[in-house]
């Protein structure tokens, strides 16, 4: 088993990584999904009692994690970086993004990153409301309805997530990659968000345990 799976589209060399993002050595970039910082503290300012820094830390450590691991000169956060108005984890990404200012900072975004566009120029992002095209790659945050020809759609929005069989009748759901003929749906990166099961059909499903990334067959 490997902390990482090569896949190769059109001769592009991507790796889908056990830590729930996809790399691409060619041009040392890190593409990220649905990271939802802030989400604790969403939920205490609606009466769910959880740990102020709960979510925050993790996925903090995560992403600095991943960019010394791989070396990464660019992320693409796949929108749904923050969850939802200001608290203390969006300055924690502003301090993120001040101690990395060689690391170019791309965010396409989601339904859920209502800050003002001042906000994350002050964390160094460049914003793109809907798409990014970059050669035969369309960046979103969700899926698009429909792909032109030739191009692949990389998405997030989703949280896809794998059942797998286990003994009796018991099944596993682990997050997943899902790629169809012009779709690859990126797991969520946050460790707070939820999953959601995709049946596999036609479609290509890579699962993470966190260690270790495998198909599912």
């Amino acid at each position: 088993m490997s902390d990482r799976l090569e896949l190769r589209i059109k001769n592009k060399a991507m790796y889908l990584l056990a830590e729930r993002c996809i790399f691409f050595p060619e041009n040392q970039t890190l593409v990220i999904a649905d990271v939802h910082l802030g989400k604790a503290a969403h939920f205490r300012k609606a009466g769910i009692m959880i740990p102020q820094q709960a979510g925050t830390d993790q996925d903090f450590g995560m992403l600095q994690h991943v960019l010394d691991k791989y070396d990464a000169a660019r992320i693409i956060f796949l929108g749904d970086l923050f969850h939802s108005s200001e608290n203390e984890a969006w300055r924690h990404f502003v301090d993120f993004s001040d101690r990395h200012p060689h690391t170019e900072l791309i965010l396409i975004k989601g339904n859920h990153d209502v800050l003002p566009l001042a906000y994350y120029q002050q964390g160094n992002l460049t914003v793109h409301l809907e798409t990014l095209q970059e050669d035969f790659i369309l960046y979103s945050h969700a899926p698009l309805p429909a792909v032109p020809p030739g191009l692949l759609n990389i998405a997030g929005h989703v949280h896809p997530a794998a059942r797998l069989k286990a003994k009796g009748k018991q099944t596993l759901r682990l997050p997943c990659f899902h790629l169809e003929t012009s779709l690859l749906l990126l797991p969520a990166f946050g460790s707070l968000t939820g999953t959601f099961a995709l049946p596999k059909g036609n479609a290509q499903q890579f699962v993470t345990t966190g260690r270790a990334v495998l198909a599912v067959k």
